[in-house]
């Protein structure tokens, strides 16, 4: 008794192992490519990420600078646009030239941030700089007031100065008359263009030249007002302005090893227990020359985080589930091998019965197989008949199937024929026309108008051309339905106008006493479209003018 006690619990564990060492083999294969996964889809999204900060920044930067270009070339207009400073400069009158450059310049630092402001005479000698009033007298030989120079148009563009900084210039040649009284230019700090970046955007940014376009002597004053990195931090590269105190000892390795040509514009690094993504993007020079590249530095310290604590969250939940799971299954098993062995004994004893029941129905067995031999004719019989049956029920079947793919045909082509005959048109921007061609039903007038209704207010539209020239005869039913159409498209905002109307409407709208109401009749399609064109010109007038 003792040992069979024992065989049952050995067999209870051997059924309990083989269930739950697959199982758990096959839990820890899923938490595997749970890992791999998720390790692969984080990895591509922080590559896809890269490479979209990478272009959002580019988008970022091109923007402030074509901005500020803007802004530089309005204030160029104004400027040379004062009598003041037209008749001091005919004069070569400097004292006046700077009594009214000096508060004028110091409006545009205010408002616009414009560091620079020059008077060149038309030798390109300079006569006056507004910043630095006591420097004048030498000869300029920078490429933009060369280039606005020889092509008498504004020049605009970065140039680097001997501290390797980047100045965006506007040179315009200024002309009273016929008269070239000189050259007016403006200048605005790269670096406060730079800056915009990180008041906008939350970012920090540096500038990093190479060091054999830069002055150590004069960048050395500099580096110590603004606290820039030592000259020789860096082999060959030198910051001449940085928002950030510190470059990541990660990001200056690379530089140190790489220079500003780097594998990837974007990398990603650590400092200080913050994730930083940056990137180095080329500064456009005048002169096509490589010489410095803009550092912008991302905080995603908040997105790294999430994503660990997402894969840490999961893998969690996957243990704390699969511990359930192994814990279920090693009770559930248990109970199943009591049953096991219960049914067992059942089946011991069921099976003593159903032998002496066996060889009761051999014996029956033997005579009910006379009486199977007789009827098999009779099913032959029968076989064949549900045959034929079945033959006549596949054709039905078939002749069904056909006269539903030709219903389907009929009712696209139906679908088809009323979409053609509301040939709803964008004439332009605003505008658009439809030519009503055979009668107008009662469906095809709601079907005319819901079509109309939505595409108004898709397009937005102001004018709307109902062309009649297709439109065989009209009378009461016809001619109300039109009114209700153009009384709806009002009702939009639009105005409706009702062109190629033929003698026998006409005769039939007054015969039939409609009122037209605020719909414009003309003559022809074209009378239409150059009406609505020309309303659409006198409404952007307005715009314009109102603005």
């Amino acid at each position: 008794m003792e040992d069979r006690r024992t065989a049952r619990a050995s067999a209870d564990q051997n059924v309990r192992f083989r269930v739950l060492a697959p199982l758990v083999l096959a839990l820890a294969l899923l938490l595997s490519l749970y890992l791999v996964t998720t390790y692969r889809a984080f990895t591509s999204q922080r590559e896809a990420s890269l490479q979209q900060a990478t272009e959002t920044t580019t988008e970022l930067l091109r923007r402030a600078t074509e901005d500020n270009i803007a802004t530089l070339g309005s204030l160029m207009s104004a400027i040379t646009r004062d009598p003041l400073l037209e008749d001091a400069m005919r004069r070569q009158d400097r004292e006046a030239l700077l009594a009214r450059g000096a508060p004028l310049l110091q409006e545009l630092q205010a408002r616009a941030g414009i560091t620079h402001l020059y008077f060149h005479a038309p030798d390109r000698v300079n006569f006056l700089r507004v910043h630095q009033p006591y420097r004048f007298g030498d000869t300029i030989s920078r490429v933009t007031l060369m280039e606005a120079e020889r092509t008498g148009q504004p020049s605009v563009g970065n140039e680097q100065g001997p501290l390797g900084t980047y100045t965006l210039r506007y040179v315009m040649p200024w002309r009273s008359g016929d008269r070239l009284l000189g050259y007016i230019e403006l200048g605005k700090e790269f670096q406060l263009v730079a800056s915009s970046l990180r008041e906008a955007h939350a970012m920090d940014v540096a500038i990093l030249v190479d060091k054999k376009y830069v002055d150590r002597a004069l960048w050395e004053p500099t580096a110590a007002e603004q606290r820039l990195p030592p000259w020789d931090t860096l082999p060959s590269i030198v910051a001449v302005f940085s928002t950030a105190q510190a470059l990541p000892d990660e990001l200056s390795a690379r530089l140190a090893r790489q220079g500003l040509d780097l594998d990837e514009p974007t990398v990603s690094v650590q400092a200080d227990g913050r994730v930083l993504e940056c990137t180095l993007l080329p500064i456009d020079d005048v002169r096509s020359l490589e010489t410095a590249k803009l550092l912008v530095m991302r905080d995603v310290t908040g997105v790294a985080a999430a994503a660990r604590a997402q894969l840490v969250a999961g893998c969690a939940a996957f243990a704390g589930v699969s511990g359930g799971l192994l814990a279920m299954f090693h009770v559930l098993l248990g109970r199943i091998q009591r049953d096991l062995r219960e049914r067992s004994r059942l089946l011991t004893s069921a099976k003593e019965c159903l032998e002496q029941e066996i060889e009761v129905r051999i014996v029956a067995q033997r005579e009910l197989e006379g009486a199977l031999g007789a009827s098999a004719a009779a099913s032959q019989a029968k076989t064949e008949s549900l045959a034929q049956r079945e033959e006549a029920l596949c054709e039905l079947q078939a002749t069904k199937r056909a006269l539903e793919q030709q219903l389907q045909t009929i009712e696209r082509q139906r679908v088809t024929i009323r979409e053609l005959s509301l040939p709803i048109v964008d004439v332009w921007d605003e505008i658009l026309a439809l030519s009503i061609v055979g009668p107008v039903d009662s469906e095809r007038a709601a079907d005319m108008m819901d079509g109309l209704l939505r595409r108004i207010v898709d397009a937005q539209a102001r004018w709307i051309i109902l062309d009649v020239t297709g439109l065989p005869a009209i009378d009461d039913e016809v001619a109300a339905r039109l009114a209700r159409v153009a009384k709806a498209v009002r009702l939009l905002g639009c105005d409706c106008i009702v062109t190629g109307i033929s003698p026998h409407i006409a005769r039939a709208f007054v015969a039939l006493g409609v009122e037209l109401g605020d719909i414009r009749p003309l003559r022809s399609l074209k009378d239409g479209i150059k009406h609505c064109m020309s309303a659409r010109q006198a409404a952007a007038l307005r715009s314009t003018l109102a603005t």
